[in-house]
């Protein structure tokens, strides 16, 4: 296409401009970001959305398709950066996030879409902020909720309690414990 070539959408002669009444300049959104390309041919978007100089948001096309490939986000504004989302299979849906939630520099919760259908299949959690997780939920059959919940109760890095739905309504119904002493209705 010849660089004086225009598409049938731009047409200058209807676009209005500042010295028109009623007429407001619409908001750049990503007029703090700054565009980089790698030579390896990836594209990455820093975006420092509030001007404090921290980076609200880190995002990497690495093959520059269009679809964000990961993004490391400062949710809480602290300026540091701490959560990161992950698409593996780059088709445009996120399939992974790491959060640090609590801001001591640990990731203690990590959510994953296993068959990429929007919703969340593993939740894993460190509950307890001693950067071990100590509670994991799944939904085994994909059907948006819960079906076993797993948990370290002593906090030693060993499933304690097994949570099930063993009849598939959505409840959680059956415990198994895995240590007997993680069992608060057993005798001593």
């Amino acid at each position: 296409m010849r660089e004086d070539a225009m598409s049938e959408y731009e047409d200058p002669g209807t676009e209005p401009t500042t010295e028109e009444p009623g007429y407001t300049e619409p908001a750049d959104d990503y007029s703090n970001t700054v565009v980089a390309t790698t030579t390896d041919g990836q594209t990455i978007y820093t975006t420092d959305a509030d001007g404090d100089g921290y980076a609200e948001s880190v995002e990497v096309d690495a093959d520059s398709d269009g679809n964000i490939d990961r993004s490391f986000q400062d949710t809480d504004g602290d300026g540091r950066l701490d959560t990161v989302i992950v698409d593996a299979n780059d088709d445009g849906y996120a399939d992974a996030a790491y959060r640090d939630t609590d801001g001591d520099g640990r990731v203690d919760q990590v959510q994953l879409d296993r068959n990429n259908d929007g919703l969340v299949d593993v939740d894993a959690r460190d509950t307890d902020g001693d950067g071990r997780v100590d509670q994991v939920s799944v939904d085994r059959d994909f059907d948006g909720r819960e079906d076993l919940r797993a948990i370290d109760v002593d906090g030693d890095g060993d499933v304690d309690v097994v949570v099930t739905d063993t009849d598939g309504d959505g409840v959680l119904d059956t415990e198994r414990y895995v240590d007997p002493s993680a069992n608060p209705y057993a005798n001593n």
